[in-house]
C-alpha cells in the first residue's frame, strides 16, 4: 500500500449510447466509429490536461487536476462528436453522455477509486444523449470562468 495516496480530482466519465444496439446491427463498422470518437475523446481529454484511468469497451473515466479544464474538454469533445455526427459521410452516428464530479480520491498506482468516481459515474449514467451532467460542486467551481 505504499504507492497508495489521496488526492482532490475532476472525474470525469462518458461512455457511448446504445453501443450494445449498435454492435448488434453492425459489429465492424461500430468499432471502426467508436475508435474514431475515442481519437477525439482521448486527444481532448489530454490536450486539457486530463489523464484516462479506465476504459472498458465503449466507456472512458479520466481525471483533472482542473475542473475547468475539465467541463472544457467536455464541451469540446461533445461538439467535436456532433460536428462528425453532423458528417453525411458518417454512417454510424454515435452519442456520447458525459457525467463530472470532484471529490477526494484514491490513487492506487495508475488505478482512481472512491465516491468520486461513483458519482461521476451515476451522473453519466442519468445523462441524455449528447449531454454533460455536472455536480452542484462542479458548477461552483467553474461558474465563474465558464458560461451556461
Amino acid at each position: 500500500m505504499s504507492d497508495t495516496k489521496r488526492k482532490l480530482a475532476t472525474i470525469l466519465a462518458t461512455d457511448c449510447v446504445s453501443f450494445s444496439k449498435h454492435m448488434v446491427q453492425d459489429e465492424i463498422g461500430t468499432l471502426s466509429a467508436l475508435k474514431s470518437c475515442r481519437t477525439i475523446i482521448d486527444l481532448i481529454i489530454h490536450e486539457h490536461g486530463g489523464g484516462i484511468f479506465h476504459t472498458a469497451g465503449d466507456s472512458v473515466i479520466a481525471e483533472f487536476p482542473s475542473p475547468v479544464e475539465c467541463v472544457t474538454a467536455a464541451v469540446k469533445f461533445q461538439e467535436a462528436l456532433a460536428a462528425r455526427n453532423a458528417n453525411t459521410e458518417t454512417e454510424i452516428k454515435l452519442c456520447w453522455r458525459v457525467g463530472i464530479h470532484v471529490d477526494d480520491v484514491i490513487i492506487e498506482g495508475e488505478n482512481v477509486y472512491g465516491n468520486g468516481v461513483n458519482i461521476a459515474a451515476c451522473l453519466e449514467s442519468t445523462a441524455e444523449p449528447n449531454q454533460i451532467l455536472i455536480s452542484r460542486i462542479v458548477k461552483e467551481q467553474v461558474s465563474a470562468f465558464l458560461l451556461f
